[in-house]
């Protein structure tokens, strides 16, 4: 008792590749991304995108120093929904 779910899959050798903080701000990246798409002048949510992408670079710089992330690992716009779904 007391474990947390991250634990439990790391020990069962599950655990996905991209920690489930640094996805979980992908995935918000992608949704802001699908509602610039539509909404071209919406300026506070341009900035908020900009933000959380810079969230999502720190938090991965963080992760490759820990080693829960690849060293070679970086985030790319482009390829960003490819690695959410």
């Amino acid at each position: 008792m007391g474990e947390r779910i991250g634990q439990i899959l790391a020990r069962n050798d599950i655990s996905p590749s991209i920690p489930e903080d640094l996805m979980d701000l992908m995935r918000k990246a992608l949704r802001m991304l699908d509602h610039l798409t539509e909404n071209r002048k919406d300026l506070h949510n341009r900035r908020q995108l900009q933000l959380v992408e810079s969230k999502i670079r720190r938090l991965a710089r963080y992760h490759k120093g820990s080693g829960a992330l690849d060293s070679d690992w970086t985030y790319k716009r482009e390829q960003l929904r490819l690695a959410v779904n």
